[in-house]
């Protein structure tokens, strides 16, 4: 697979968002070689889904009507990840998993943080490789992955845990994440009960690497990019120095399936809104 080393800049580091019958498909790896050989699988997520938002027709100019459809709501996303996540060969399923795209933000609420913190402690993040946090606030989508958290052996090396925010708005600057981020990883630590707590908070930093940047309202389908990569090219998910993959050519047009899968689900379910 192909490598641009001009885009391999040493990361940001700080301290602690169809077929012919109109179905969509959106982890169809149409056209990349991947490292593993095999074309993703595809679940039909989108397929026979009822679409429960009811919007009026747009009725803007073409060019913000393009640029609309390439902004996700939390419905397509849900329904894209669900696909996405059907990406994963199955004997490596247990290495992965992804919070709710809300849990982040119900944490924030002080009400509600006991909950998350249960529903994110039944998911084992200490047992996995990497877990995918999708974030969305400020109308943004960025994504957080927790690295390796169970490899405390490790701990303040690059095969130890590591927190990658991957956001394709750098001007948004997720810097301002970073101390809702500090709090939620250590209420995570905290909940539990790990005896290397102090260690995390002194050793582990969030770091912000280089990413493909957006160039309209498609923040959340860089975001589904971003998760697939990590799913699909073996080379990546072995090793956290080869982000660079997300450049490549051949994985970008993933980003173009994705995105144009996404346009056809809507126009499915505008269609039916309008009937």
């Amino acid at each position: 697979m192909p490598r641009h080393s001009r885009h391999n800049p040493e990361p940001e580091v700080v301290d602690l968002g169809s077929d012919n019958n109109g179905n969509v498909d959106v982890c169809q790896n149409k056209r990349s070689q991947t490292s593993r050989g095999q074309e993703a699988k595809t679940s039909r997520a989108l397929k026979n889904a009822s679409p429960s938002l009811h919007l009026p027709p747009n009725k803007r100019s073409s060019k913000r009507h393009k640029t609309n459809k390439d902004k996700l709501d939390t419905e397509i996303f849900e329904l894209c990840m669900e696909d996405v996540w059907t990406c994963i060969d199955l004997e490596k399923m247990s290495d992965y998993a992804y919070f709710d795209l809300l849990w982040f933000n119900i944490y924030t609420n002080e009400n509600d943080k006991s909950n998350v913190l249960r529903w994110i402690k039944a998911k084992k993040i200490f047992t996995r490789r990497y877990v995918f946090v999708p974030i969305v606030g400020w109308g943004h989508w960025s994504v957080l992955v927790l690295c390796n958290f169970g490899e405390t052996k490790y701990l303040g090396t690059e095969k130890g845990p590591r927190m990658l925010l991957l956001d394709s708005l750098k001007t948004t600057k997720p810097t301002r994440l970073r101390a809702a981020i500090n709090r939620f990883v250590v209420d995570i630590l905290k909940n539990e009960e790990r005896e290397e707590l102090e260690q995390f908070i002194n050793e582990v930093e969030l770091e912000i690497p280089e990413v493909p940047q957006q160039s309209g309202d498609d923040c959340g389908i860089y975001v589904l990019y971003f998760i697939y990569c990590f799913l699909v090219i073996e080379e990546m998910g072995e090793d956290l120095s080869k982000l660079d993959a997300l450049f490549d050519p051949e994985e970008l047009k993933n980003l173009e399936d994705i995105r144009n899968d996404i346009h056809a689900y809507r126009e499915k379910r505008d269609a039916k809104i309008a009937e």
